[in-house]
């Protein structure tokens, strides 16, 4: 009997150790599976380390940007067109980890959890394929206005949240890969997506976060009037403007982005305020773009304070702004406050998508408010007659990076065109001015774009 009952405990413990083994392996199982079809050691997928079977990559009109004939990968047959996409097909080294070919290596492979990736033919299901929501010919055209500056573009539809276009420099032709640390500097970041995974120092685009909390939380701020004589002495810090403005209200100070009233603003709000506004704006946060985390842009205010504070206020401080984040920020103000989170993958075809998130980070009322302001500041500031026909609401950017090197370039807004709701947004590392450089890039693609 003894000898029974310890046979019976013996095989109880091999079942429960079967049983937590077999758990274990599901867990890792579901988490990273998607993982491991990818290793070239699958030879479903891979011939001598290489890859030989993958879906076919098509932007918004079917235009292939990327395929597998006879084992080979083959990009779009022009030069310009592929080196434009090239972040978001990803290379054949698979060095740009948003790329397509990474991000979405599973969904290229065909692969699902009940079959891997086994077939029951020899040809790829059409599941295996994949559509983008960019427009190749619109990537291809903001690439030749960046003309070789590093930066990005990024434009999209606020109402569906497809992006349109996706563009990042410095790239390269991923027929022809180029030796990239023979030329470090001409090639610094360039498997870095920077749309989807810079943060830049945002200069006065913040201004639109200072803007709209000064809307919710200072009485009568349509009327209130701010002094600046050129400069504004904060304890032992100095708040320096381009010009002289007088006395101006929030709206004008936005269009002449007057350096003095916004620290005036920031001061006024307090650190806790800014930062409430900041947070809802997309900053300390990520976006989830069909599975790819965006770079956090961050607004740090709890211990700022003084001259700290109203540099905060102004865009500068401490803060950073990831692009595509802030470009939804803009949609968001153009959509009544409620912000359509961006998405690369298209849900047509047969692959299931998520649903699009929809949520309200401004009331309806202060982002009607601050869209009308970013109107203005393209009729006074920018002139309408460079941006025809576009109805653009916009707001520019000139943040100062230290150093000897000229600061990033910024223009970033929306159309307030009912047949084209798109929100854009550029950036030009070490361009300079905001509304010249950023903006004049900015205004070909847009016309490129309602287009479409």
């Amino acid at each position: 009997m003894k000898l029974l009952l310890k046979r019976s405990a013996v095989l109880l413990i091999f079942s429960l150790l079967l049983s937590l083994g077999l758990a274990v392996f599901l867990m890792k199982y579901f988490h990273s599976a998607s993982a491991w079809v990818q290793y070239p050691t699958n030879k479903h997928l891979y011939a001598s380390g290489k890859l030989v079977s993958s879906g076919t990559i098509y932007d918004r009109s079917g235009t292939i940007l990327l395929q597998m004939i006879d084992g080979t990968i083959e990009f779009h047959e022009d030069k310009t067109v592929r080196t434009a996409v090239m972040h978001a097909t990803g290379d054949l080294s698979g060095n740009v980890e948003t790329g397509a070919q990474v991000a979405f290596g599973d969904r290229l492979s065909g692969w699902d959890l009940v079959n891997g990736t086994y077939r029951f033919n020899d040809r790829l299901s059409s599941g295996s394929n994949l559509t983008l929501t960019l427009d190749a010919h619109l990537c291809a055209a903001a690439y030749k206005e960046l003309n070789g500056r590093k930066g990005t573009v990024g434009v999209y539809n606020y109402k569906t949240g497809e992006i349109l276009c996706m563009v990042s420099s410095p790239s390269f032709d991923p027929e022809n890969h180029p030796d990239v640390k023979a030329n470090p500097k001409k090639y610094e970041g360039v498997y870095l997506n920077r749309l989807l995974s810079a943060a830049y120092t945002p200069g006065s685009v913040f201004k639109l976060v200072t803007a709209a909390a000064a809307i919710d939380n200072i009485d009568s701020i349509d009327e209130k009037l701010y002094h600046c004589d050129g400069k504004l002495q904060i304890g032992e810090d100095m708040v320096n403007c381009l010009a002289a403005h007088g006395e101006v209200t929030l709206e004008e100070a936005l269009a002449d982005s007057c350096n003095v009233a916004f620290a005036r603003i920031a001061l006024e709000l307090g650190a806790d305020t800014l930062q409430k506004y900041a947070d809802l704006a997309g900053f300390n946060s990520s976006l989830t773009i069909n599975g790819i985390k965006t770079a956090m842009g961050k607004a740090e205010l709890s211990d700022a304070e003084g001259g700290d504070l109203a540099w905060a206020g102004i865009g500068q401080y401490t803060n950073t702004a990831n692009p595509l984040n802030f470009m939804a920020f803009m949609g968001a103000i153009a959509n009544d406050g409620v912000r359509v989170t961006p998405k690369i993958l298209s849900d047509r075809g047969i692959i299931s998508l998520p649903a699009t998130t929809e949520t309200r980070i401004l009331s309806s009322k202060t982002a009607e408010k601050l869209g009308k302001m970013m109107r203005n500041n393209t009729i006074s500031a920018y002139g309408e007659e460079n941006f025809k026909g576009l109805e653009l609401c916009a707001k520019s950017g000139t943040a100062e990076v230290g150093g000897v090197e000229k600061p990033h370039a910024w223009f970033a807004g929306f159309l307030a065109r009912e047949d084209s709701p798109l929100a854009f947004v550029v950036v030009i590392e070490n361009g300079g001015s905001g509304s010249k450089v950023a903006g004049s890039v900015a205004v070909n693609v847009l016309q490129a774009a309602v287009k479409i």
